[in-house]
């Protein structure tokens, strides 16, 4: 699709375009398998560098350490090896929508960081309170465009 035939804020980006490309497979081009392969492996080599990196004992010991390594680990975290999702987020999800996502991502490190540690360790990050409160936001949010997408079909039947 052009820029011009695709819909404004299509909040569900990544999926519109895992349908385009699905959708284009029926014809494949060379260069659309090419780039398919590409990401497929560019995906696992940063995922495997992660978990190798991140595994590695005296590295998770030199970023606890102190604020060089707590800064390099962020570094590498965030912008040198980001998770295969985070990598492909920017490249299907709209600048506003990204910015919410990385303005709650902020604040959820610095409340880790800053505050005292509760009850969450042992847990896996994704069952943290911050995590679990963010999914919250997530849902009610996915709920409320449900309601308001139920209301908006009653009112067209209603006439």
């Amino acid at each position: 699709m052009t820029a011009a035939e695709q819909p404004a804020n299509w909040s569900a980006a990544m999926t519109y375009k895992f349908v385009g490309v699905l959708r284009s497979l029926t014809e494949p081009k060379p260069f659309q398998i090419t780039a398919i392969w590409l990401g497929v492996g560019l995906g696992f080599a940063i995922e495997a560098a992660r978990k190798a990196l991140f595994a590695n004992e005296g590295y998770r010991a030199f970023a606890k350490r102190d604020r060089a390594g707590f800064a390099t680990d962020f570094t590498i975290d965030a912008i040198l090896l980001p998770s295969p999702y985070a990598f492909s987020f920017g490249g299907f999800v709209n600048l506003g929508t990204s910015l919410w996502f990385g303005a709650g991502g902020v604040v959820t490190s610095l409340y880790n960081t800053f505050s005292r540690k509760s009850g969450d360790e042992g847990l896996p990050s994704d069952m943290s309170a911050t995590s679990l409160i963010g999914g919250g936001f997530i849902a009610g949010d996915a709920l409320a465009a449900l309601g308001l997408g139920i209301v908006g079909l009653l009112t067209t039947l209603a006439g």
